[in-house]
């Protein structure tokens, strides 16, 4: 199974304060070859674009009809997470949009600082 890419239902508790929670899409970012070796994968929570709400630089906006998600939302490349494979519920969708991959390679870089 290919992962990187993919938005999966993922299970994110139990959480801790500010950390992303509940059954919720999940972009995995994690390097494919790693991924079919270890029995992690590194994600990145997503929400629903709220109206009004800003989108920042260490976010990236992805509309419904580019990741197969029931609304637009809100890629939260600071909410960074490794998973084990295990809260991976089901695939509901892929960013196969060169664009939007760079683009959050670009939220990512941002945030860490690379």
């Amino acid at each position: 199974m290919k992962f990187r890419w993919n938005i999966f239902l993922v299970n994110l508790d139990p959480i801790v304060g500010s950390e992303q929670g509940k059954t919720r899409p999940a972009l995995v970012i994690s390097e494919e070859d790693i991924n079919q070796i270890l029995p992690v994968v590194n994600i990145l929570p997503i929400t629903s674009l709220k109206e009004g709400r800003r989108v920042y630089a260490n976010e990236v906006l992805i509309r419904s009809m580019e990741s197969h998600l029931e609304r637009d939302s809100i890629i939260l490349c600071y909410q960074i997470r490794t998973v084990d494979k295990s809260r991976l519920m089901k695939k509901i969708g892929e960013i196969e949009s060169e664009d939007i991959r760079q683009e959050i390679v670009e939220a990512l870089s941002y945030q860490l600082g690379i």
